[in-house]
């Protein structure tokens, strides 16, 4: 039989009330001698004591659980370990916790079958982590979800928490540009193609800060992209290579993501060009390989800051389901390691 908070109360020798605060972390503004909530604390502890959920979420008509919503399909959602974290601890402090669920996308485009928490009240609310190669029929399945919901890493107008990859494109240049670069090159994730749905907004959006910056400083914008072909990683030090071996070579570069600086590096390396007294190298990275020894300048995406505001969103979203919020842009970091020069 389940120990009641009556019976903690009883051997303790205090109202039901004040253990039911101590327990639930809700003594603050109560004098409660440290002795007494420990003695309440070590006597649920010796007599089993579990709260009882489900009957907290009867009696609030809340379950402190918020869903995070993901695509089956590796390449439809992105969730890199300290986005993960960090909207744990953030809904740590809001006493919820978090359930991880996902559509069965990957293999084919059947959507009759839908995650059991979608189906039922199971949650207060979805974070919804749909980012790459999101079809039509999926964001019009979810938008009929009735749970609050807030959308990460995606460009929308409301209820939304994403890195303001334009201005990362704008700030990597003007830094190039104003240590004297003028041949500058952007180049694309050569390693990536887009679906029959689209590309992720980053993708335009990067280049177009670069282009903005380069048109601004009456640069000329130089775009390498493999010609819309996929560049496999033992033809990546040949195609940059290539590059770096023409006339009017770049004297500075811009990535589009760090899995490309390796064979960049390579390839600088085998025709004797030397970083960074001439080459230049910023990309874009996250936090994973930041730590992990990345090996160039980059802009670090904000994964942090994103699980955090994701959860302060979706938190608003809750108390007021109906109230759209304007959607938050998220600044990334620079992060420096030698890889740039005065030209």
């Amino acid at each position: 039989m389940a120990v009641t908070l009556k019976q903690i109360a009883d051997v303790v020798g205090v109202h039901v009330s004040v253990v039911s605060r101590v327990l639930n972390d809700k003594d603050g503004e109560f004098d409660y001698t440290e002795k007494r909530k420990k003695a309440i604390r070590e006597t649920a502890r010796k007599l089993g004591y579990v709260p009882n959920i489900s009957a907290r979420s009867v009696k609030s008509g809340a379950f402190g659980c918020v869903a995070l919503l993901v695509s089956s399909h590796g390449e439809r959602s992105y969730l890199p370990n300290r986005l993960l974290v960090s909207m744990h601890k953030e809904l740590e402090k809001n006493e919820k916790h978090l359930l991880l669920t996902k559509l069965p996308d990957a293999t084919s485009e059947d959507y009759s079958r839908t995650p059991t928490v979608l189906k039922t009240l199971m949650a207060d609310g979805l974070i919804l982590d749909y980012t790459h190669h999101v079809s039509p029929e999926i964001i019009s399945r979810i938008e009929k979800f009735i749970l609050p919901k807030v959308w990460i890493n995606t460009k929308r107008e409301t209820d939304c928490v994403y890195p303001d990859n334009l201005k990362a494109g704008m700030e990597a240049t003007n830094k190039l540009i104003e240590l004297g670069h003028k041949r500058i090159a952007y180049i694309t994730d050569v390693s990536y193609q887009t679906s029959k749905f689209g590309e992720h907004y980053s993708i335009s959006d990067r280049y177009e800060g670069y282009a903005r910056a380069m048109k601004k400083a009456g640069l000329k914008p130089m775009k390498f992209d493999g010609e819309g072909k996929i560049i496999g990683k033992n033809q990546q030090e040949k195609y940059f290579t290539e590059i770096l071996s023409l006339k009017n070579r770049p004297t500075a570069i811009v990535l589009y993501w760090s899995s490309l600086v390796p064979a960049i590096l390579s390839s600088a390396r085998k025709i004797g060009i030397k970083i960074p007294d001439e080459l230049s190298i910023i990309t874009v990275s996250g936090c994973t390989a930041q730590n992990d020894g990345l090996c160039a300048d980059a802009m670090i995406e904000p994964e942090i800051e994103m699980g955090k505001e994701s959860v302060k969103m979706l938190i608003e979203k809750i108390k007021k389901p109906d109230k759209q919020i304007k959607s938050l842009l998220l600044n990334f970091s620079y992060f420096e390691t030698g890889t740039v020069k005065k030209c």
